[in-house]
């Protein structure tokens, strides 16, 4: 069992990198969670955070030939799932809402099994109730910043004002407002030609909306929330559901962004998407048949890869596809609709992923609770 330590006794060490191999098949690394896994590429390692059916955190490192996984516990009574990003002192920092109703963090070191106790980021107002899901990220001054949804649709952030072996954060403070509570994920994700974070959220209308930070690692400085892409009448306005998946692409030199649109027509494609400047208005993704069609409680997960978007999803039947950007003058995506591994009728669409060397690494929740992993490189 992992064993707390104080924080003044975390140390910061240097790890020989190691790496997962590319995979071709989805590999079962057991466990036994709910809600959406939350990856970690750490020194050439592969990490997964869950929260367990015991609601305390879970944590599985695939080994290097991405079919097995080695499962271990860090604390915490988790409400939903948590979040996690690489720490300025060495170790990885995770962030979840507790039975406390207070969103917590601590840091792990998973390769001399370390955490600190868990801790409350205090100073939100005394009436805000967190709800549904958290973000994790690391502004380009290496300080962690951390986003988390309230009850009445408002969106919070603190981030850390110091950083090194005894981090200590801000008091929450209001972000937005008017966003969809219950909605599943939402990516925030850096902005890699101006080094500043953008957040992209669903609304109550339910448009997509995104906020920019003003300069990189502004903290507080933000621009007000816009809606995300048009659409030209008559086509109806996309509602979007679940989740939004947005990340940055460098040949646009922008981000790109799409979703699970609930107003699509009988029979037409709900994955939908818009890539500014190229392609501002929301439209369908080309060439996806009947069959194709993503799974309608789950979002879309999309990566930047060397710069280039993939976006991928699964489909009712448990087969996961994938789609590469391709950016020519008709269409920002490629034709080629490639499909990720063997259909599993007890994969739930929960999906999450992080590039590493190259490769998408894919990890979906199954129905019984076990995570599923596939490192996949595209095509």
């Amino acid at each position: 069992m992992s064993t707390p330590l104080s924080t003044n006794e975390f140390q910061e060490t240097d790890f020989a990198r190691l790496s997962v191999s590319p995979t071709a098949e989805w590999a079962n690394l057991g466990g036994q969670f709910r809600g959406l896994p939350t990856p970690v590429y750490y020194s050439g390692s592969l990490f997964a955070f869950t929260r367990n059916f015991d609601n305390r955190l879970g944590m599985c490192q695939v080994d290097s030939t991405g079919t097995k996984g080695k499962w271990s516990t860090w604390g915490g009574t988790l409400t939903y799932s948590p979040a996690a990003a690489l720490s300025q002192n060495g170790s990885i920092a995770v962030i979840a809402r507790m039975q406390t109703g207070q969103i917590q963090i601590s840091y792990i070191n998973p390769f001399q099994g370390i955490y600190t106790p868990w801790v409350a980021i205090a100073g939100a107002p005394s009436s805000t109730n967190f709800t549904g899901p958290v973000q994790l990220v690391q502004n380009t001054n290496a300080r962690l910043e951390a986003f988390a949804l309230d009850t009445n649709g408002n969106l919070w952030h603190a981030w850390e004002t110091s950083v090194g072996s005894n981090p200590q954060w801000s008091s929450w403070s209001h972000l937005g407002s008017g966003f969809n509570a219950s909605q599943i994920e939402f990516p925030v994700f850096l902005l890699q030609n101006s080094g500043r974070l953008q957040a992209v959220l669903i609304g109550n209308q339910p448009n997509m909306y995104q906020s920019t930070q003003y300069a990189g690692g502004g903290y507080d400085s933000w621009s007000p929330f816009t809606v995300v892409g048009t659409t030209v009448p008559p086509q109806p306005a996309p509602q979007f559901a679940n989740g939004p998946a947005a990340n940055f692409d460098s040949r646009l030199q922008n981000a790109a962004y799409a979703g699970y649109n609930a107003n699509a027509g009988q029979g037409q494609n709900p994955l939908v998407y818009c890539a500014p400047p190229s392609f501002p208005q929301w439209g369908p993704i080309n060439n996806i048949t009947s069959e194709q069609y993503p799974i309608s409680n789950a979002a879309p997960v999309m990566l930047s890869n060397n710069g280039t978007a993939n976006l991928a999803w699964a489909t009712p039947s448990g087969q996961v596809y994938l789609v590469a950007e391709a950016l020519t003058a008709n269409n920002f995506w490629s034709n080629n609709i490639q499909p990720v591994g063997t259909a599993n009728a007890m994969f739930t669409g929960q999906m999450s992923g992080i590039v590493n060397n190259g490769s998408d690494g894919l990890f979906m929740l199954a129905a019984d609770g076990s995570l599923a992993f596939i490192n996949y490189q595209p095509q």
